[in-house]
């Protein structure tokens, strides 16, 4: 180990890490060497592993900055190639405040609780063409269907569109490099963007009671929105609703099919779910990384950094870090406070957190309630590919006490 100023260099290569253990591995290894490293990989940048130098980073957007400086990449990721500007995640004040009013205003904790009732009817809803069989992939029947269901039933999406709109971020990181499902889904994200486009025209001229028809109707100074910046808000509700959701579910239910005493404790201590569903979001984060870009020549915890360089900030570093988090290891369902940085903090604190949560704890109730057996088929349980940016899993297969059954 060599070191760069007085930040140690390390080998931590996200890329390389494809498993859930081999990313969670590495990035102990950084944590332990310190809260500010650097390595070399991905063309050289900083490294931000504990809970007090990724708060002092996500807060800090006038030095540690989220603009998209570079056309074909994406300002968020260190790895991710080109993919349409998110708004207001790409952006810095002054635009990030109006964009950011416009859609916090869209998912507010009150209009997140709104939806409850319809996450609650589409949990049932999925889980009824499955509950009498006795079978079923946790993923593909209830935690990728329902996020698409209430997220893209709240834009207005038409109904036979939900699945393969959502199907198509799904797809794209349950598969690896080369696998045809995935490179099948890669194209699609043209429908994707088509479907928005089509949906934002068709409401300036046939307003619904819907989220897009809120946003059309939106002023920033006054003014209506411009056509792309209204494609890409959409875009970012649509993006950030359905598999991020799905990926912390996912991590949830193969957690408690491991854990058959914390399953029965759910069950018989409803109370227990609101700390317990922080502490699923702590261990769990959907969203492991994010990537910023010094704005200006700023030094932390001791280490000078340049304008112009490159950092890395891993909520999933921060939430197991031990001098904030006592026994980050273990899964405490009464663990409070719990102030993980799952959701981010700061200006890009993500905006549909309240909504994540509603969907979340209907899922996992409808499960408790409906197959309180079930349990994982290991040998067909599969992680996503990568764990660099986002992990989930690709499916779950589980058996059950069918419901009906003598």
């Amino acid at each position: 180990m060599t070191d760069v100023g007085p930040a140690p260099e390390v080998d931590l290569d996200l890329v390389s890490a494809t498993t859930q253990q081999e990313s969670n591995e590495a990035w102990a290894r950084a944590r332990a060497a310190g809260g500010v490293v650097h390595t070399e990989s991905a063309g050289g940048h900083w490294v931000l592993t504990r809970y007090e130098e990724v708060c002092a980073a996500f807060r800090d957007w006038e030095h540690f900055s989220s603009a998209r400086t570079d056309p074909e990449r994406n300002a968020i990721s260190i790895t991710q190639g080109k993919v349409p500007l998110l708004i207001p995640e790409e952006l810095d004040p002054p635009e990030w405040f109006p964009m950011r009013r416009v859609l916090a205003e869209l998912l507010t904790p009150g209009a997140a609780e709104q939806r409850r009732e319809r996450a609650r009817h589409w949990c049932h809803h999925f889980l009824d063409q499955v509950a009498g069989t006795g079978r079923c992939d946790l993923v593909t029947d209830l935690v990728v269907p329902v996020p698409a269901a209430v997220a893209l039933e709240m834009l207005g999406f038409p109904e036979e569109e939900w699945l393969p709109l959502a199907g198509v971020f799904h797809d794209v990181a349950a598969y690896p490099l080369g696998h045809p499902t995935r490179e099948q889904a890669l194209p699609r994200f043209a429908d994707v963007l088509g479907a928005i486009r089509r949906e934002v025209e068709a409401r300036r001229t046939s307003p619904r009671d819907d989220a897009i028809t809120a946003l059309v109707e939106a002023r920033v100074d006054g003014e209506p929105i411009d056509q792309e910046s209204l494609e890409r808000l959409v875009f970012m509700v649509m993006a950030g609703g359905v598999d991020t959701t799905t990926a912390v579910a996912a991590a949830a239910f193969v957690h408690l099919g491991r854990d058959r005493d914390l399953r029965a404790r759910l069950r018989n201590e409803p109370d227990l779910l609101t700390t317990a569903t922080e502490e699923f979001l702590r261990m769990y984060p959907p969203a492991r990384t994010h990537a910023r870009t010094v704005a200006a020549d700023v030094e932390l915890s001791g280490c000078p950094m340049q304008a112009g360089e490159r950092v890395v900030l891993s909520e999933l570093s921060a939430n197991y870090d031990e001098a904030a988090f006592p026994e980050p290891d273990a899964f405490r369902p009464e663990r409070f406070p719990n102030r993980h940085v799952t959701f981010g903090m700061g200006i890009h604190r993500c905006p549909g957190s309240h909504l994540a949560r509603v969907m979340f704890t209907e899922m996992l109730t409808a499960v408790l309630e409906r197959m309180p057996d079930y349990e994982l088929d290991e040998a067909g349980v599969t992680e996503y590919p990568s764990w660099t940016q986002v992990g989930g899993w690709a499916h779950i297969p589980i058996t059950f006490a069918p419901e009906g059954a003598a």
